[in-house]
């Protein structure tokens, strides 16, 4: 089951940028996953953003939730909450929140990035310990790579080192693109996507000793449609469900309609 969880992780690591602003950015928007092994689901994911307030500035906050569906808790717990918050006039992180418990594994980390200083300050929860690594002036956390792509040209994406900030560390990721294909998914019918498969060195989790292969929508937004991986004992597939929140795109403005016509 652990594999699985690292899937959403690998997804979102793969979709890096070196610039931003609030135009990345819909606050009020969630976005909402199923995870299935074989045809069976197995947990669900949920990412919002929102704004708030600190010091007479005003921040984007970016939450993911993930938990299994209480008939397979038993096998394997998790529950996952992972905050981060974005200063939206250069789409770079300032704080990363990370809780999660998968199985008997648990992280409690807090990190505080200084970009003027290019430090990056993890506080442990668990182990007690304070830990600072030097950051590259740009240096992003994954929950921001992957809004911050939205600005970005296809061609720029693909074929270069990016240096992802991940549980203390600076990793090292290249995307290669592969062919275009049409995703069918539940609420929007077949999206138009393209795969992509990201290569990493990250933690011998995932990548290097098993293909992930994910796809990207070409509709505004570049929202992540679908992600297949085969496991020992069968395939899992990560799929979009709904967008909800403001706009008139396709993603919001689809549904919208659709519900109107029910």
């Amino acid at each position: 089951m652990k594999k699985i969880f690292a899937i959403l992780l690998a997804a979102l690591l793969a979709l890096a940028a070196h610039a931003g602003d609030r135009r990345c950015f819909f606050p009020g928007e969630v976005s909402e996953y199923k995870i299935t092994w074989m045809g069976i689901p197995l947990a669900w994911s949920k990412t919002t953003t929102d704004t708030i307030e600190e010091n007479g500035r005003e921040l984007i906050r970016l939450r993911m939730v993930s938990q299994n569906y209480k008939a397979y808790s038993y096998i394997y717990r998790v529950d996952d909450a992972i905050e981060v918050v974005i200063d939206p006039k250069t789409a770079l992180p300032l704080r990363l929140d990370y809780r999660l418990r998968e199985g008997s594994r648990k992280i409690s980390q807090l990190t505080l990035f200084d970009h003027g200083n290019k430090t990056a300050t993890t506080t442990n929860r668990i182990e007690n310990t304070v830990e600072t690594v030097a950051i590259e002036g740009d240096t992003r956390d994954i929950y921001t790579l992957i809004y911050t792509m939205r600005n970005m040209d296809w061609d720029d994406l693909f074929n270069k080192p990016y240096t992802l900030f991940v549980e203390g560390k600076l990793y090292q990721l290249e995307l290669v693109k592969h062919r275009e294909k049409k995703i069918s998914l539940p609420n929007y019918g077949k999206v138009e996507s393209v795969e992509i498969e990201p290569l990493a060195e990250f933690d011998g989790l995932f990548l290097r000793k098993g293909k992930v292969m994910f796809w990207v929508s070409k509709a505004d937004r570049r929202m992540i449609t679908c992600i297949k991986t085969k496991v020992p004992v069968g395939k899992i597939t990560v799929k979009l469900q709904q967008v909800t929140g403001p706009g008139d795109d396709f993603w919001v403005g689809h549904r919208a309609r659709e519900m109107e016509d029910e």
